[in-house]
């Protein structure tokens, strides 16, 4: 398939240009006299778009063309971000009034995930029309690989150019999508011509997603889970101070970049094992993963098991992809992408919400409740195996 390094160019420089503001975010909103809370209504927001527009931007790609929808929505993106890049500039030397920061950054950020959004679902969409569906999971791979990738070098641009003024990481982050619609533009091929189908809009509860959806929701739940309630847990935990536990934070989550990378790179060798098998033993690990989170003693104990729980997600996603695009005909496959990357939408949202009231009830619960969590998934998956809805 020779659309798969394209896409994944795609990938890592769109995933770097969106993850780039979470290293500046915080400074800005100290900058701009904002509160913490409006950055958590900024992150909110593109979960939401996330939710509504995942499937819409899924299902115009079934009519008008993977690369169109693609085309458009890189470089609507690109746009939004230089014009939150341009704001930032000017209200860093100029500060506005605290309201007119706070409705630009969130109709700036608004429109950023309403683009963004388009983006996981089409290239999911573009892979299940080009790949045999014994190949998709390996592709998938590939792709997660590069979503990875894009996650820890989005934070790194953004930290280091920061040191130049917080406009510059901005700058940076708004050229890199430009980059991609370069590549969008140049090296995948031409829509074919779309064939006119008899319009049966699929269900968003449709039986034949439930498993992907589940699965979907499942793996961002625990991600976000992950990042909002580890800094808390090592402070609580191990007793360290605010430095000592950004240091022991930023240490785990770069070694359980890397073990998500590798984990998507061997499930995108092994292309003969089935995208349902992957699926019940990812859940396996996440669920030992974040079980073993609630009696873990030390740092080292505690990093060995997030690194257990991340392989066990390195696995789940590239498979519930796969499942996704195997499940339904091809005139269905980007609004399918769309329905179920609209359930990791939801999982952003609830994410924070449920995990830091899990929380302040005991440290331990919101690891305990998602390695549950996967050993429900991992009971549906063989349910669905024993079936055989999805082979």
């Amino acid at each position: 398939m020779k659309e798969i390094k394209p896409l994944i160019g795609i990938t890592i420089l769109c995933v770097s240009s969106m993850m780039a503001f979470l290293a500046v975010v915080g400074p800005i909103i100290r900058k701009l006299n904002l509160q913490e809370w409006h950055a958590g209504v900024m992150v909110a927001l593109a979960g939401i778009a996330w939710i509504f527009l995942s499937r819409f931007w899924g299902k115009k790609s079934d009519i008008f063309g993977r690369k169109n929808i693609l085309l458009l929505s890189i470089f609507g993106f690109f746009i939004s971000y230089l014009l939150l890049a341009i704001f930032v500039n000017y209200a860093v030397i100029t500060p506005p009034l605290v309201i007119i920061s706070f409705i630009v950054l969130i109709i700036t950020r608004l429109l950023i995930g309403v683009f963004y959004s388009a983006i996981p679902p089409v290239c999911n969409a573009l892979i299940a029309d080009k790949a045999k569906s014994g190949k998709r999971t390996s592709y998938m791979a590939s792709l997660g690989a590069s979503n990875g990738l894009g996650m820890i070098l989005g934070p790194i641009i953004g930290g280091a150019l920061a040191t130049y003024g917080l406009a510059i990481p901005l700058y940076a982050a708004a050229i890199l999508p430009l980059f991609a619609v370069f590549i969008a533009l140049f090296f995948l091929e031409k829509d074919r011509k779309i064939e006119k189908i008899k319009d049966t809009p699929l269900h968003f509860l449709d039986k034949r997603l439930r498993l992907p959806m589940i699965a979907s929701f499942i793996t961002m739940f625990s991600i976000v889970t992950s990042q909002i309630c580890l800094g808390f847990f090592i402070l609580d935990r191990f007793q360290t101070n605010e430095i000592e536990t950004a240091k022991i934070t930023g240490y785990i989550l770069a070694i359980i970049g890397v073990v998500f990378i590798l984990t998507q790179i061997v499930v995108s060798k092994l292309k003969s094992v089935k995208p349902i098998n992957w699926l019940t033993l990812g859940a396996t690990f996440s669920a030992i993963g974040y079980l073993l989170i609630g009696i873990i003693t030390t740092k080292e104990e505690l990093t060995m098991a997030f690194c257990i729980g991340t392989i066990g997600l390195g696995m789940i996603m590239p498979a519930f992809l796969a499942i996704t695009a195997n499940s339904v005909e091809a005139h269905e496959q980007g609004i399918a992408a769309g329905t179920v990357s609209s359930a990791q939408g939801l999982g952003i949202i609830v994410g924070p919400l449920l995990s830091t009231i899990l929380y302040s009830i005991n440290p331990n619960f919101p690891f305990v409740f998602a390695g549950i969590t996967f050993i429900i998934l991992f009971a549906v998956s063989l349910l669905y195996k024993k079936t055989k809805v999805i082979c």
